[in-house]
C-alpha cells in the first residue's frame, strides 16, 4: 500500500513527501494561471544530502524549480 507521508513543509514555499522509499519535493507557484505544484523526485545523492543536512541542501533545486518550472512535472491547481 502506498502511503505518502509529509516530512517537512513551509506553507506556500515547499513541501517534502516520502513515499515508497523515495522523496518528492513539491513547490507551489501561482503563475502561469491557474497555478501549479511543481514536482521533483530526489536522486539518491540528493536524498542522502537532504537526510543529513535538511532543506538547506535543496535550496538551489527549489529556486531552479521556480524559474525553470516547465522542465519539471506540473500538477495544475484546477
Amino acid at each position: 500500500m502506498n502511503t505518502k507521508k509529509l516530512i517537512e513543509k513551509k506553507d506556500w514555499h515547499y513541501y517534502v513527501y516520502e513515499e515508497n522509499n523515495s522523496i518528492t519535493l513539491s513547490v507551489p507557484i501561482p503563475k502561469p494561471n491557474p497555478g501549479f505544484d511543481i514536482l521533483y523526485t530526489l536522486s539518491e545523492s540528493e536524498k542522502e544530502k537532504y537526510l543529513s543536512t535538511g532543506i538547506k541542501s535543496l535550496e538551489n533545486r527549489i529556486e531552479d524549480m521556480k524559474i525553470n518550472f516547465s522542465n519539471y512535472e506540473m500538477n495544475s491547481w484546477r
